[in-house]
């Protein structure tokens, strides 16, 4: 399962304004703002900026910066992550470009305010894991499949509530094409004793056990529809970098509550339709998420836990168009907030076209609050670019040493609809939090 979605990917910024320069008559305390975004508009003569790492307030000093004006200025950040300039040409809006060493680029366009906060991916970028092995406790008591036919059991973390952090695509174990996170009766074998990867941090693990119809593609799952068996779950726990945890118990769980959903027309070019429910833990243990059976257009209820005890909290509901079941772009999704017993999919936003990547960078969105965009090889980010002012067509400065390099990379556009979303004031988790859909598109750079 692969959600795309809007990655809010902002930058550090640097210096010109000394302890011995002087001081605006408008003067504006610098201020970090939680989690990154703008605030203080509007721009007027001065701008500070704190950088940090993404998803944190950790400082990044020496980041080396870029303003856009007649003549660029440029800086460094401190030892706080700050750096501040003082110049004229500072007005309106303006592109800011960071770079500091071991993170990709950052390119903001359309800045609005005396106060930015910018986080910067580390890259390569790395996800710190943990190890867990187990079973589900009543695995064997469960009735063997009909001849055909298996039960399997998916073990699952909590995902984090950013939908597009890297920690909820943590790759599995495998053994040949069986990821190891899984318990498998075909009715001639029977193995529940899984290993799974976990993220670290407050989480829970669950499983979502189902019974599989391959219709008689055995080597094809593609095409395999499920039944839902029921669920099992262990306790609440907080996991640390390279931790093992042996021999986890999931107990079944029989309290469970019906959702369901209703989907609007596929958008042009992306006849695959899924939603995902995921239910919103109360404190900070994540969301679990219910992949299996897969909700549809020709399947639209779900049975989910129900949110009480352990599991009190409250449903989200993720939905994506795609191409096929197994493409990833062009794509759109949406995000329906509090649900409860119901939930209606809103049309989905078009995805960019006329993607282009090369000395000029441009596409077409048309209904999106604001866009990100990323140049990526592989899986690691080069160069993230956040757009704020509805441009839609741009070239990056020259940087030395270039954040691109040689070879080819991808040049992923996402465009992204979030109702209140004010570019001259934000945070970014509550923009985040805020979304309502997302669509992007991609091309490739030579």
């Amino acid at each position: 399962m692969k959600v795309s979605v809007l990655v809010i990917v902002l930058a550090a910024c640097g210096g010109g304004m000394g302890p011995g320069d002087d001081v605006p008559p408008n003067h504006v305390t610098p201020m970090l703002i939680a989690t990154g975004g703008v605030a203080d508009a509007p721009l007027s003569g001065e701008l500070h900026v704190y950088a940090v790492e993404t998803g944190t307030s950790t400082p990044i000093s020496g980041a080396t910066i870029r303003v856009e004006t007649a003549t660029p200025l440029t800086g460094q950040t401190d030892a706080t992550g700050l750096a501040s300039f003082t110049d004229g040409a500072l007005s309106g809006a303006v592109t800011i470009t960071a770079t500091a060493p071991g993170h990709a680029a950052t390119t903001w366009i359309g800045a609005a305010g005396a106060n930015v906060t910018l986080p910067l991916d580390k890259t390569p970028r790395t996800i710190p894991t943990a190890h867990v092995t187990g079973t589900i406790a009543g695995w064997n008591n469960l009735s063997n499949p009909p001849l055909g036919k298996y039960n399997l059991g998916v073990i699952l973390y909590s995902f984090l509530d950013d939908p597009a952090a890297p920690e909820n695509s943590i790759a599995q174990p495998m053994n040949g094409t069986t990821p190891l996170n899984t318990c498998i009766n075909t009715g001639l074998s029977n193995t529940c004793s899984f290993e799974m990867n976990a993220r670290i941090g407050k989480q829970i693990h669950t499983a979502v056990i189902v019974q599989g119809d391959p219709h008689g593609t055995n080597n094809d799952t593609s095409d395999d529809t499920y039944t839902l068996i029921g669920y099992a779950a262990g306790s609440v726990m907080t996991l640390t970098d390279g931790q093992q945890v042996t021999n986890e118990s999931l107990a079944m769980v029989t309290t469970t509550t019906p959702l369901t959903i209703t989907f609007p027309a596929a958008p042009a070019g992306l006849p695959s339709t899924i939603a995902i429910p995921e239910l919103a833990l109360d404190g900070d243990a994540g969301r679990i998420v219910f992949p299996l059976p897969t909700v549809s257009p020709s399947h639209t209820s779900a049975t989910v836990l129900a949110p009480t005890g352990t599991f009190a909290g409250h449903y989200e509901l993720v939905a994506l168009a795609t191409p096929s079941i197994t493409a990833t772009s062009p794509y759109a999704t949406s995000f329906t907030h509090d649900v409860s017993g119901s939930a209606t999919i809103p049309a989905w936003l078009a995805a960019p076209t006329a993607v282009q990547a090369g000395a000029t960078f441009s596409f077409t969105a048309p209904g999106a609050t604001f866009v990100s965009a990323q140049i990526i090889r592989g899986t690691q980010p080069l160069w993230n670019i956040t757009i704020l002012d509805g441009t839609s067509s741009f070239s990056l400065p020259t940087l030395t040493p270039d954040p691109i390099g040689a070879g080819s990379a991808t040049f992923s556009v996402n465009a992204a609809d979030a109702p209140g979303f004010d570019a001259k004031h934000f945070n970014v988790a509550s923009s985040t939090g805020a979304l309502a859909r997302v669509a992007g598109a991609q091309a490739s750079l030579h």
